[in-house]
């Protein structure tokens, strides 16, 4: 869906306005001089010495604040570009004139960014500065790739070549046919790599690649670098920062993690990429989410995740990272309401149950969905149509629900279990209600699956945890199970666990009170227990 198409609300509004206003509405952390210092490779910028970097995260962020319906970003976009296009090199890049050439792999993964940047800012508004602005910073990536397209033990490097999904836009949106014949040529290189959010950055260029060429052999380069995340995830599907392992977790890679699983759903219709990009969505991302609407680190292990870890600029913003990961939050925010509701081959498939209003112009239909998202024990959604519409509306069955039961204005129509979709075929008039139901209940999850180190609890698709600021949790916490080994509830219908003095306290949903303000010392939550009998 275009962002035009969509309007958030609910939690996941209201996330994707405070991380927008951290950014637009902060002038103090982001003014028009930083962008100059950004493109000139200068301090004066967070991230002043990956050239590039600032600039062209923020003109993909305006992408998505101006679809989304905020004024200010076309006005914003243009004093950036009179800012920044007067200071690109000769040599086609960003950053001091007769860096090209340099062995320092900051100076083309910012400009990486900046190519699709750039990219977004011409899709937005055909201003011919931006399109002739990519063209040159693409030459500049043909003339160095010999440097980079097999640095990494003979693999693509990935800080160069997430700028794939620049090449592709070039091509696509530019014309340049040339760009999509060598970024297939860099594409035939990718592999693992080991930072996590340049090579998931660089699977979105592969999922691009197979869009536009049908060659889908770039898919399982993707799917091989998801099942290696997968190894190293935590239960409330965090990644670190570096794989294999990594003592923090970062934003940006959480937030490319949930694009990339979204958009190989769209390609290839399975519903386990829907189901990992919701998971980690609900659980890690939000949780790492701040006060201040912005992203960043914290420390990561799989039994304890949260807390304080590198804090740059002098630990002034505590653990947020404004300089890239609280721009690549609400980037993906964003990104995400795109794919709530899709449309192919004549069905229109509801994937996740945001409360949000989605409207397809092209068959004179709106979705109105209201739901307790995250949560989502009930969703409703209101399909209004301007005139007699038959299609099939598709709706999503998590994994994580145990029954799926739907009735439209009342009338039951279908039920299933996980992992499958009830399909309703109909001829839409005028405005029908139909109501999900989708069954949950408290369970365990022993984890990591192949050598669990303990048991994490879960309520529905929400991961419990405890938190430091309620309890020692580095002391070993059990939870009490039954003998089936269920987690017993207390008469609340809560989850109490007991430290081995018999303390208890009570679990929580590890993503709540992310607007304690705790940025200085954010805390941390354990996420894995041990198990004891219940008396």
């Amino acid at each position: 869906m275009p962002f035009a198409a969509v309007r958030l609300s609910g939690e996941l509004g209201t996330r994707y306005v405070a991380a927008t206003c951290n950014l637009l509405t902060r002038t103090d952390r982001y003014p028009l001089s930083s962008f100059a210092a950004s493109a000139a490779g200068k301090p004066g910028a967070l991230w002043w010495d990956w050239p590039g970097d600032q600039v062209g995260r923020w003109l993909s962020v305006l992408t998505v604040a101006e679809g989304y319906g905020w004024s200010q970003a076309a006005w914003h976009r243009k004093a950036v570009a009179d800012a920044i296009l007067p200071l690109q090199t000769g040599e086609g890049n960003f950053g001091p004139p007769g860096c090209a050439g340099s062995d320092d792999a900051r100076i083309p993964s910012g400009n990486a960014f900046a190519l699709r940047g750039l990219m977004d800012a011409f899709a937005d508004t055909h201003d011919p500065r931006y399109l002739e602005a990519a063209r040159r910073l693409a030459r500049y990536f043909e003339a160095i790739a010999p440097k980079w397209e097999a640095r990494s033990g003979g693999k693509l490097h990935e800080f160069y070549g997430h700028c794939l999904d620049g090449l592709v836009a070039l091509a696509e949106h530019g014309g340049d046919k040339w760009a999509i014949q060598f970024a297939e040529r860099l594409a035939q290189r990718a592999g693992r790599t080991k930072h996590t959010h340049h090579s998931l950055s660089l699977c979105r260029g592969l999922i691009d690649l197979t869009r536009v060429t049908g060659r889908k052999e770039y898919l399982g380069k993707v799917e091989d670098y998801l099942s290696w995340c997968r190894e190293s995830r935590t239960v409330d599907g965090g990644l670190p920062e570096e794989m294999p392992g990594s003592p923090q977790d970062e934003g940006c890679a959480l937030a490319d993690w949930i694009v990339v699983n979204l958009m190989m759903h769209t390609l290839t219709g399975e519903e386990r990429y829907l189901d990992d990009a919701e998971h980690t969505l609900v659980n890690h991302f939000f949780a790492n989410q701040f006060h201040t609407g912005g992203f960043g680190h914290r420390t990561f292990a799989q039994d304890i995740v949260g807390g304080k870890n590198w804090q740059g600029w002098d630990g002034r913003f505590g653990s947020e990272n404004p300089g890239c990961c609280s721009l690549w939050g609400q980037w993906a925010l964003g990104q995400v309401g795109r794919f709530i509701a899709t449309v192919a081959d004549g069905t229109l498939n509801v994937n996740l149950y945001p409360a949000a209003e989605i409207r397809i112009a092209e068959w004179g239909m709106c979705l109105e969905i209201s739901s307790d998202f995250p949560r989502m024990e009930r969703v409703r959604i209101r399909v209004t149509c301007e005139q007699p519409r038959s299609c099939v509306l598709s709706l999503r069955a998590p994994l994580w629900a145990r029954s799926v039961k739907v009735t439209c204005d009342g009338v039951p129509v279908g039920s299933t279990g996980p992992g499958r979709r009830v399909l309703i075929s109909r001829d839409w008039r005028s405005s029908t209600v139909v109501d999900v139901t989708l069954g949950t209940e408290v369970y365990g999850v022993p984890w990591p699956a192949k050598d669990p180190k303990g048991m994490a609890i879960f309520n529905g698709p929400l991961c419990l945890g405890l938190s430091s600021a309620e309890a020692n949790v580095d002391v070993p916490w059990a939870v009490r199970v039954d003998d089936a080994g269920r987690p017993v509830l207390d008469a609340a219908g809560r989850v109490p666990v007991v430290d081995p003095s018999d303390r208890v306290r009570v679990l929580d949903i590890v993503s709540a009170g992310w607007l304690t303000p705790d940025a200085k010392d954010p805390a941390r939550k354990r996420i894995l227990f041990q198990t004891r009998k219940a008396e």
